[in-house]
């Protein structure tokens, strides 16, 4: 969309001399507060990309995994069966496919929110706390939880993607939530009269004006400070996304900050499609309005009536659509989704949830699974997932490129490799969707064909204390030598070869195990394991730069650029 969408930054006469006259310790609170603020959206597109992932890891994948489908029979009804099942596996191929896009592209808007610190001159901020977050610890003040794909989970989907002028009505209203998990709604939904927000550019210079003249309610700003308690004040992403939006203009408008590190934007966006304009040092006000515009516009479909084709409401407006015609069509019961647990843990200490240490929370709010090997599986992905974020801060925070060459320094070279791809490809999708496949309870018992009564999933579990500070900061921080890094894959790699084994002594197979390919587990396992191993090597040839790997692009980038 254009620019001409977005307001200009106007501060009336009273903000203006208030601006002008502003001292350096209000100069060093203002940036603290632009600061806080980009933690919320950081912390915000963190969780969504998670959430969307695990939705997409409990998808079918195969019409094996169907009880019904039986491919050797001969019988022309059962084959009608198995032609349906065919066909509803591919329209869930294609529901997967616009998810995993859309968690990707909150992982961009992730990297955007890394640059725009960086602008501020702040390190990259990755963490967010465990899930289920619970209302007052998400910055848009609702809660979220790891979800199978179902209606209810699609609604809740669009409703955090829907833009502040477009009513939607309140999914808690909708079935499908695990009995006593309505209790962690303890925020209610905004009604239909109050979605649009025509004056939150408006809102944000009040709000500026009563945080310079020192008369802002505390409370207000004690949320807005403090990550874990932040889930009152904004309504929308697109809210939250104008109020930083106008600060960081202004902040640079009245030398506030002068805007640093332009050398550590990243500007490659590992691989997906990126519409930013080439980047000329010094052009601070140009990036903060092309960001900001590209995420709200992918993801709200913002200055669209109906909102864009492709933004991220868009494509959870559509797949529900299609969902609940093929509930209708169907002559068969249709579930798209394993039968994967809400909010899966194998974790029994309460400090390692916030959802524990808040009064009349639901017991049921998190899912103990007992499983030993899906225990084993879920710390595994827990392993693999906190080293990738220490990459990933590592990477965002010395970033650097050869604009001539395409050429990173070695360090930068060792994360950019690893971290996005093959690590995010072969290494966190297939085991998650393993997970999913996984038994949740000890009690199982394979049985044929049969998908376990219920089945694990990954957690994404720092495995911290979630109220210290700390740890908070320590388990996002990168290691500082390659010896941790490929430590690290070496011990992976040996919990995944034992997985394999695992689940040959017990006779765990995928649903589909008469196929004995790299879909079944052992074999997958097996290959996983390897990965590391692969992993671990180049990681520490790319560390001590005996490898080097400019982007094989256009160019070196995946967009037009005038350094190409």
């Amino acid at each position: 969309m254009s620019q001409k969408n977005l307001q200009k930054i106007q501060p009336d006469a009273e903000l203006h001399q208030m601006l002008q006259s502003i001292s350096e310790t209000e100069k060093e609170e203002f940036i603290e507060l632009i600061y806080s603020l980009l933690k919320q959206a950081s912390t915000t597109e963190h969780l969504l990309a998670m959430q969307y992932l695990f939705t997409s890891f409990s998808l079918k994948k195969y019409p094996e995994e169907f009880s019904d489908y039986k491919p050797d029979s001969e019988d022309p009804d059962q084959k009608k069966i198995n032609e349906l099942r065919v066909s509803q596996i591919e329209k869930i191929r294609r529901w997967e496919a616009n998810i995993l896009m859309v968690s990707r592209e909150e992982m961009t808007h992730l990297c955007y929110d890394m640059n725009l610190l960086a602008i501020l001159g702040k390190d990259p901020y990755m963490y967010r706390p465990n899930f289920p977050v619970p209302a007052t610890s998400f910055p848009l003040g609702k809660p979220v939880n790891l979800m199978p794909l179902s209606l209810v989970a699609l609604e809740i989907f669009r409703y955090w993607e829907k833009p502040d002028h477009l009513p939607v009505s309140d999914p808690i209203q909708a079935d499908g939530i695990p009995k006593g998990l309505e209790d962690l709604f303890t925020i209610p939904h905004k009604g239909p009269d109050q979605f649009n927000h025509p004056e939150t550019h408006q809102e944000a210079m009040d709000f500026l004006k009563k945080f310079l003249s020192k008369s802002l309610d505390q409370d207000i700003l004690k949320k807005i400070h403090d990550p874990l308690s932040s889930g009152t004040h904004f309504d929308s992403i697109e809210q939250l996304y104008t109020f930083i939006r106008a600060y960081l203009l202004i902040g640079l408008k009245y030398k506030i900050f002068e805007g640093q590190n332009m050398e550590r934007i990243v500007d490659e966006h590992y691989g997906f499609n990126i519409a930013l304009n080439p980047l000329v040092l010094g052009q601070f006000e140009a990036y903060v309005e092309e960001a900001i515009t590209q995420i709200i516009e992918e993801g709200e479909g913002v200055w669209g009536t109906p909102p864009a084709l492709g933004s991220h409401f868009w494509v959870f407006q559509t797949i529900i659509k299609e969902l609940k015609e093929e509930f209708k069509e169907s002559i068969l019961p249709f579930e798209p989704a394993l039968p994967v647990v809400w909010n899966p843990t194998y974790i029994t200490s309460k400090d390692r949830h916030l959802i524990n240490l808040i009064p009349n929370m639901p017991s049921n709010a998190t899912f103990q699974v007992t499983n030993t090997v899906a225990i084993k599986a879920m710390q595994l992905f827990n392993e693999a997932y906190t080293t990738m974020i220490k990459m990933l801060s590592g990477f965002f925070g010395h970033y650097e490129i050869d604009q001539t060459t395409g050429i990173r320094p070695p360090q930068v070279n060792a994360y950019f490799q690893t971290a996005f791809y093959p690590f995010m490809t072969n290494i966190i999708r297939p085991l998650g969707e393993m997970i999913c496949r996984l038994p949740a309870d000890e009690g199982f018992v394979p049985d044929g064909r049969k998908v376990p009564d219920r089945c694990a999933g990954p957690d994404f579990l720092f495995d911290i204390i979630q109220t210290d500070p700390a740890t908070r900061e320590e388990v996002i921080l990168p290691y500082d030598c390659w010896e941790k890094y490929v430590g690290k894959f070496n011990d992976m790699k040996d919990k995944a070869f034992e997985l394999k084994k695992d689940c040959e002594e017990r006779g765990y197979h995928m649903a589909f195990y008469l196929q004995p390919d790299a879909r079944d587990f052992p074999v997958s396992f097996g290959y996983l394991g390897e990965n590391f191993e692969r992993i671990g090597k180049n990681f520490e040839a790319y560390w001590k730069g005996k490898m080097v790997a400019p982007i094989s692009s256009k160019g070196f980038q995946n967009y037009s650029t005038n350094f190409n």
